[in-house]
């Protein structure tokens, strides 16, 4: 469906991208793991024709992106890690602009505005419209087009722990559809439940492509969750347990749950849904520049 070979891309003296090849197969979802400046963003964009390669070949169902570009975005719709807006638009005549701009029937804005639950902002304008609602119309625009591949660059970004709940249970859906889905992130708990397979770009380089299944076996993927509750009680220490955190410290109106990364959104979310008043909420994952160090230092050394 999707394949890249041998792709470079250079800014001045910066190597962007340094070669990376990998295939997305029909009906998988991949994400492409790795820290800020890794080279995710230059390939997404790369894929999708905004950034013309130094080498490389890139193909859309069969199509060359650099021979055939217009042929080949057919296939796919893009979500840019930062959504440019018109401010003095409402999120309605947004919505309607990009239909008529692609050419889509009336039918495709109900059903983004169904998906994404916008009925609520319908009527306010751009302006008025919070990050994270900001990115969920991002999310509508890129899903409006009825097309196999969806590219998704941060798509979580600025969403709240409830809002990334939603767009797991979005991409599931999309999946259940028969969509194919490239997307990048840099948190390891993001990958979880949402990525058949699992590539991890470390300064330009595609270190790892393999399936999550199997990273996360290698990785031991853990984090910790730091929550402020303004009314704390010990059954929500006993209920962070049963839902499967490996520990937590509890200070005052404050604990930190240690847990695998899969369940650190259930946990806030059924803590919240429980009665906690949760009035700070942060994660970290320790072990993740560990994670990419190491992983570095194994490709290195086969090198």
């Amino acid at each position: 469906m999707l394949s890249v070979r041998n792709l470079k891309k250079s800014y001045k003296d910066v190597i962007a991208v340094n070669g990376i090849s990998f295939d997305v197969n029909k009906n998988e979802t991949v994400a492409l793991l790795g820290p800020n400046g890794s080279g995710k963003t230059t390939t997404l964009k790369s894929i999708v024709g905004l950034v013309i390669p130094d080498e490389g070949e890139i193909y859309i169902n069969g199509i060359n992106v650099l021979i055939a570009p217009k042929e080949a975005r057919r296939y796919l719709s893009f979500l840019p890690q930062r959504i440019s807006l018109y401010e003095n638009l409402k999120v309605i005549e947004i919505l309607e602009f990009f239909r008529k701009l692609r050419d889509l029937p009336v039918q495709r804005v109900e059903y983004v505005i169904e998906m994404l639950s916008l009925k609520d902002i319908l009527r306010k304008y751009a302006r008025e419209l919070s990050g994270g609602n900001i990115q969920r119309l991002g999310i509508a625009i890129a899903l409006m087009p009825d097309v196999p591949i969806l590219i998704l660059d941060e798509p979580t970004l600025s969403l709240d722990p409830e809002g990334v709940m939603k767009f797991k249970s979005l991409l599931s859906s999309l999946k259940r559809d028969g969509r194919t889905i490239l997307f990048t992130t840099h948190l390891l708990n993001e990958v979880d439940e949402l990525a058949d397979k699992v590539g991890i770009l470390v300064n330009g380089k595609l270190i790892t492509f393999e399936s999550a299944s199997e990273l996360k076996r290698k990785l031991k993927f853990e984090s910790k969750i730091y929550l402020v509750v303004k009314n704390m009680k010990d059954e929500f220490v006993n209920l962070a347990y049963d839902l499967g955190a490996v520990e937590v410290r509890r200070n005052g109106t404050s604990m930190i749950v240690r847990a695998d990364s899969s369940k650190v959104l259930d946990i806030v979310f059924n803590l919240k849904e429980n009665g906690a008043q949760i009035e700070n909420f942060q994660t970290s994952s320790h072990s993740f520049e560990s994670i990419y160090q190491k992983l570095l230092e194994e490709h290195e050394g086969k090198n």
